[in-house]
């Protein structure tokens, strides 16, 4: 067998591990349930796809108030550390507005990631 060559994986299949181990932090079988609501609700796509981070923050924010913002840091921090990006997460931010400068500064054809596992919901 010869070795197969691995695809680079795209941004929102990175976004959505990353909002995965987010959502994990806090439990478990939390991911699941928030996912499956978001998706129900119109706050993501169908197939759980974030191509409205403006709209997926709003629908964090619906659900957990003040502590979507810890929820969204901790998928900002995953997500930069796939990324191989070296920053933090500052005090206060804007998620949609931090996940539309990562998207802008990775040239697709240079992105590097940092993929340990495949999160299958």
């Amino acid at each position: 067998m010869s070795p197969r060559k691995q695809k680079k994986p795209k941004f929102n299949t990175i976004l959505f591990q990353a909002v995965y181990e987010g959502l994990n932090s806090i439990g478990a079988s939390i991911p699941s349930a928030i996912l499956s609501y978001l998706e129900k609700d119109g706050s993501i796509g169908p197939g759980r796809v974030i191509n409205d981070p403006e709209a997926f923050d709003e629908g964090l924010k619906k659900i957990f108030g003040f502590g979507a913002k810890v929820i969204e840091k901790k998928i900002l921090e995953s997500l930069y550390e796939k990324l191989r990006i070296q920053q933090e997460v500052q005090g206060s931010f804007s998620f949609p507005e931090e996940i539309q400068n990562v998207q802008k500064s990775l040239p697709s054809a240079k992105m590097h990631v940092l993929l340990p596992e495949t999160v299958n919901v």
